[in-house]
């Protein structure tokens, strides 16, 4: 309640003043219910007023009459002229006591004479509480005036003048050397606010540097990384050429078909090994945000095998324990693959002359919802002080021309942000066991046909599209398609609101981070996945997007998409499901 009224008292004037008009507005609102409520018992009590009653009963219906006007105008945003008003018709009213009553008034009559003093100072500083001091002696010397008026001996006047106007001067000290004091603390406070706010500013630039920094690094070390690929991807490559080509050249030799339908699994197979490979070399390669996608950890790190077995030396054995078992998490993929192959480096580097590198995968054991990957050398191992220290950037061990310091922290990074952990166990001598752990998530299947979910389809490729649809339709979805987004645009108009939007990136006329842009303040809860190849403005382009758009790059299984559509839709519904339950 006391905050409510002190907001109440506050909003109706600037940032500068609202201390002021509180109190000021305080003060009004009491002298303005007080002093009719004390009238008011003094009359309904009885008896005849005396002459000066009715003289103080006038004055102080003119101080109620000021006090409610002032609070009035206060209450329209016109607290200055408010004050200045109020402070003028306080002057007024003393001037017109001394003037009609001399200097002997009671003492309760002359101790509010203050009261201006204090109001000048507080409201309008230094200078307007000495010209308020001087105007008050004035009407003391007016109020002598009076008594030397009506008789009283002239050196009992000057005694009593004498007093009041020392008292007021005294007051107009204390007050003068208070709000000096205040002054001075206040500017002391601003001053320091503003050293603080440059501290800050200073520290956050250097903390952008420090971080546009270490992305550069983090960058040079991708390049180079793919340079000590390079020859292994080119092995790879020529691999998966030779592959289709061999399937191709069945065309002439083979009739039946599932010969036919056997060669073009092996191709597809081919095709994906290689979409793999080019994907892994431009997630390297470019400076790109983190884009979450969920996959079975097992699959992808079969992917990895070709590449891992070209990083060690022949001397190294290596071991993968990869299970059937699916085993979902959530990370980007490409920065997944790159924190493994950092700890694979580093694993090579601690066994020059040969050993045994292990990968296993599998549910933690203490917490099953945990998925961990097992990464263990029979290397140099560490000591403690180093185990401690590998997470920092720019650590390293081994000399400037082997190493940045910057691998390890890659993969603590990576991991965290994923909502992970790192368990890291080594001795001197004893190898290296990194566990990473990431959380475990559920594929989302079809519901059965309980739910149809309906996917508004836009891409500028008609086979594209047409074999996207296909899919969708084939694992239970409805679909509408659209050839860019300015159709996607008046599919909606029409009142066709979709459970999930899947749009190319770039299209003709409204691309799909545009339509992404123009739907999400309409249509907040609306799904969104949006499909593209790795053009260079792509990366620049997600920046602006809204952080849940889910993100598949080309080329990927029309299957993985249909799984993209059930995963948004169940988080869907299982989230109006909890709202409704809330």
């Amino acid at each position: 309640m006391h905050r409510k009224a002190r907001y109440w008292l506050e909003r109706v004037v600037g940032e500068g003043d609202r201390h002021g008009a509180v109190t000021l507005q305080l003060v009004l609102l009491i002298l303005g219910v007080l002093i009719p409520f004390c009238w008011s018992l003094r009359l309904l009590g009885g008896g005849p007023l005396g002459e000066l009653e009715r003289f103080y009963l006038v004055i102080h219906g003119w101080v109620a009459g000021f006090a409610w006007l002032g609070f009035l105008l206060i209450r329209r945003g016109r607290f200055r002229f408010a004050a200045r008003l109020f402070l003028a018709g306080s002057l007024a009213m003393i001037m017109l006591v001394y003037l009609l009553s001399g200097i002997r008034s009671p003492g309760p009559a002359q101790i509010a004479h203050v009261f201006p003093l204090a109001l000048a100072g507080v409201l309008f500083g230094r200078r307007a509480l000495w010209g308020v001091l001087v105007f008050t002696w004035l009407c003391v010397l007016v109020g002598v005036g009076h008594e030397l008026y009506v008789g009283t001996a002239p050196g009992l006047a000057l005694e009593i003048a004498a007093g009041l106007m020392v008292s007021f001067l005294v007051v107009a000290v204390v007050f003068d050397g208070s709000l000096t004091s205040l002054a001075t603390s206040l500017d002391d406070v601003e001053t320091r606010r503003r050293e603080l706010e440059a501290a800050r500013r200073s520290l956050k630039a250097e903390k952008e540097e420090r971080e546009q920094t270490m992305e550069q690094l983090v960058h040079v070390q991708k390049v180079k990384a793919i340079g000590q690929l390079a020859g292994g991807v080119a092995h790879d490559f020529n691999n998966i050429l030779g592959v289709i080509l061999g399937y191709a050249q069945w065309r002439e030799r083979r009739r039946e078909p599932a010969e036919l339908l056997e060669a073009l699994a092996g191709v597809e197979t081919a095709a994906r090994r290689g979409a793999a490979i080019s994907r892994k070399l431009l997630n390297f390669s470019r400076q790109d945000v983190a884009h979450p996608e969920v996959f079975d950890v097992c699959e992808a790190l079969r992917g990895l095998e070709g590449m891992l077995r070209q990083l060690f030396d022949p001397r190294v054995r290596i071991e993968l324990l990869l299970p059937e078992e699916v085993l979902p998490v959530r990370i980007d993929r490409g920065q997944f693959e790159l924190a493994v192959l950092n700890v694979a480096t580093n694993a090579r580097d601690a066994m020059p002359e040969g050993g045994h590198f292990r990968l296993a995968v599998g549910r933690q054991e203490q917490d099953a919802s945990r998925v961990e990957i097992d990464l263990s050398d029979t290397g140099v191992g560490m000591d403690e002080n180093v185990r401690r220290r590998i997470f920092e950037p720019f650590f390293t061990t081994k000399g400037q021309s082997s190493g940045t310091g910057l691998g390890l922290a890659v993969v603590g990074k990576v991991i965290n942000e994923a909502g992970g952990a790192i368990e890291v166990q080594s001795r001197p001598g004893a190898g290296s066991r990194f566990r990473l752990l990431l959380p475990h998530r559920e594929l989302a299947a079809p519901p059965g046909g309980v739910h149809s979910p309906l996917v508004l389809l836009v891409d500028d490729d008609d086979e594209l599209r047409a074999m996207l649809g296909a899919t969708l339709e084939n694992g239970g979805c409805r679909v509408l398609g659209a050839r860019d987004g300015e159709e996607a645009w008046r599919v909606i108009g029409r009142g066709r609101i979709p459970d999930v939007l899947v749009t190319d990136l770039r299209m003709p006329g409204l691309g799909g981070p545009a339509l992404i842009r123009r739907l999400r303040p309409l249509y907040p809860e609306l799904a969104i996945i949006l499909i593209s190849d790795y053009l260079p403005e792509a990366g620049a382009l997600a920046r602006e997007l809204p952080p849940d758009v889910e993100r598949l790059v080309k080329p990927f299984s029309p299957h993985l998409l249909l799984q993209y559509v059930f995963m948004l839709t169940t988080w869907t519904l299982e989230e109006g499901k909890e709202g409704e339950g809330g």
